[in-house]
């Protein structure tokens, strides 16, 4: 008697540490760390979700390949933007992250700010004047 042992892929597991990591402006880049395991299958991109507290639906944006964060150009000025990430392979594309709320600073006069978050997480607030 023989048996046959199939090993199957799943879709990968949740990626964690979302996080807001660059705001220039009404651009923000979001910035998450790659899943725990990839289902069996390479990781072959990301789907990120946001919305507004305005939004009744979604949107999604692609992110391909094992790039680990990404431009969202999409931001208006006081605005509160809800996101979320999803790591996809071959086999589909596995839950959502926990969700991460930023509202985009507004422009004051002349005035422009920037947040940056170096590697060690520590927030750093710039305001520079044009």
């Amino acid at each position: 008697m023989y048996f046959v042992i199939v090993v199957g892929f799943h879709v990968p597991s949740t990626p964690d540490n979302l996080r807001i990591v660059r705001v220039v402006g009404p651009d923000v880049t979001v910035a998450w760390t790659p899943p725990d395991s990839d289902g069996g299958a390479e990781i072959t991109g990301y789907v990120i979700a946001y919305c507004t507290q305005y939004d009744s639906v979604a949107r999604h944006v692609t992110a391909t390949g094992t790039t680990t964060a990404m431009l969202m150009d999409i931001c208006q000025f006081r605005r509160c933007y809800v996101f979320a990430v999803a790591a996809r392979n071959a086999v589909g594309t596995g839950d959502f992250s926990q969700c991460t709320d930023f509202t985009v600073p507004q422009i004051i006069g002349n005035s422009f700010f920037s947040i940056f978050s170096p590697p060690n997480d520590s927030r750093e607030v710039l305001c520079l004047s044009l």
